[in-house]
């Protein structure tokens, strides 16, 4: 299937490199395949495809899962942040990949989007 990175890049206090605007930075990279595990993983009503939202929530337990051990990312990474993940990276990625524009991501536009 499909293989996605997301990077954040989280504003850190010390021992990162500093960014355009002089802040030290440090990059939070998360790895994942759009799969069929994923697929069954994220489709909550069990209807064979993912709406937007279960897109989404999928992806926000796997980034609870990623910054689970690190209290700097949790902080950085909040209500605020996640709403722009979502519609700055999430959102389109998911229209990309919704080839009928129906809403919905089945496994077949998953499978064609990474051809």
């Amino acid at each position: 299937m499909l293989g996605a990175s997301l990077l954040i890049l989280l504003q850190a206090a010390s021992g990162a490199a500093p960014s355009a605007s002089g802040s030290p930075q440090r990059e939070l990279k998360m790895d994942m395949q759009l799969d069929a595990a994923f697929l069954a993983s994220a489709d909550a009503n069990r209807d064979g495809a993912l709406s937007l939202s279960e897109f989404q929530a999928e992806l926000d337990r796997r980034l609870d899962a990623k910054i689970a051990g690190d209290p700097a990312a949790q902080k950085k990474i909040g209500a605020e942040q996640r709403v722009a993940i979502r519609e700055r990276m999430m959102a389109p990625g998911f229209r990309g990949m919704d080839k009928n524009s129906d809403g919905l991501l089945t496994k077949d536009e998953v499978k064609s989007f990474a051809q």
